[in-house]
């Protein structure tokens, strides 16, 4: 291992995925420093917030970016890592070529918003072009980038964000205690997220198991809007919202639920996903290549058709009225967290990778790249 490493992240420091990795790499002996739009506090970590020079967030991510470009030169680091193409990868991308660059993609980024505009599938070829290494955390993205000709697949790594096992299992499992299933949700309530689809399907369940409770965890953009729908619905006394909770708190839902259901239509690493296996809860899922990387459906999960209600509820109630699947899942999600999504391997393969890049790396001063025949196509 190179150690220890000055390592400058590109990254919302606000974000739990960007506090995770920060935190985990500084604590192994890592200089780690986040520059980031979004102004925040990481135990061990230096954190430079760049200000915003202009009300618009579309200019002043360009601003930023380019503002950035003398923070990181002070810094120095032996490697930039980006996080999020569109926004943290372009301010990456215009660095001078003379350390190594990685980028990370984490859904929407390379998924839906080059799908939207042609401006931004220019974007993201520019960054992904400039990285020496891509990293992406499902392996539908990863495909997806070399497919479709964003990125140049054999310089795409994958990497999921990965579940703490030490946090997320079934150590202390105690569901079955209520009078009736739980049906938990802990994706945030913002809007493309289709968490109303579950407040309509509730309804349908409730109808033949009246005594059924659904608990929401999560905040966002549409919690008013949705909670609003669920009184209208007369389902207030069934479902509750009980806002955004620490990692301990969800495990804790989690591993009193019956039953886990996630309802966007695209997505990246479904971290709620696998955080729900690894407690026990049983998966009811959108049918999307996301899901499809981690449920079998009808063998470890269920899955339903994207932004229909009634086919939710159908799937639902299959799972409250199907206890022998529920338990049959439950060693068969634990192993599948074990051996490709826990949070242990994917800080293990990004240590690698960073190892890999550096022992590529070229004389001081010089212009740096790893070639595409170098570059390391998997790493989980």
């Amino acid at each position: 291992m190179v150690s220890p490493l000055r390592i400058c992240y590109l990254a919302n420091a606000q974000s739990i995925h960007t506090v995770r990795w920060a935190r985990h790499f500084a604590g192994a002996g890592h200089d780690i420093t986040v520059v980031s739009y979004e102004p925040a506090q990481i135990d061990g970590v230096t954190v430079i917030s760049l200000p915003k020079v202009v009300p618009s967030r579309h200019l002043n991510i360009v601003a930023g970016a380019l503002l950035a470009q003398k923070v990181v030169k002070e810094c120095a680091p032996d490697i930039v890592h980006a996080h999020y193409v569109t926004s943290y990868g372009l301010a990456g991308a215009l660095l001078k070529r003379d350390r190594p660059f990685i980028v990370s993609a984490w859904g929407s980024d390379v998924l839906t918003l080059p799908r939207e505009s042609q401006m931004y599938r220019r974007l993201v070829r520019f960054v992904l072009r400039r990285a020496d290494i891509v990293t992406s955390v499902a392996p539908h993205m990863t495909e997806y980038l070399g497919q479709s000709g964003l990125a140049n697949r054999q310089k795409v790594v994958t990497i999921p964000f990965g579940t703490d096992t030490t946090i997320f299992n079934g150590n202390d499992r105690v569901a079955g205690v209520a009078t009736g299933p739980v049906i938990l949700s802990t994706r945030r309530l913002d809007r493309g997220l289709d968490v109303d689809v579950l407040v309509r399907a509730a309804h349908d369940v409730i109808k033949l198991h009246p005594a059924a409770r659904f608990e929401v965890v999560g905040d966002g953009t549409e919690r008013r809007d949705i909670e609003q729908m669920t009184a209208d619905l007369g389902l207030s006394n069934n479902v509750s919202f009980l806002g955004s909770l620490a990692p301990h708190a969800v495990a804790h839902r989690l591993q009193r639920a019956d039953i886990f259901v996630s309802t966007p239509p695209s997505d990246g690493n479904n971290v709620s996903l696998n955080e729900a296996m690894a407690c026990g809860t049983f998966p009811v899922v959108s049918d999307i290549d996301a899901n499809r990387a981690w449920i079998h459906d009808g063998v470890n999960g269920l899955m339903f058709r994207t932004g229909d209600a009634s086919s939710l509820a159908s799937v639902v109630r299959r799972a409250v009225e199907s206890p022998d699947l529920r338990a049959r899942a439950q060693p068969l999600n634990w192993q599948i967290v074990q051996t490709r999504a826990s949070w242990q391997n994917s800080t293990r393969a990004m240590q690698r990778l960073y190892d890999d890049v550096l022992a590529k790396r070229g004389p001081a001063g010089s212009s740096w790249a790893v070639t595409t025949a170098d570059a390391p196509t998997n790493l989980h």
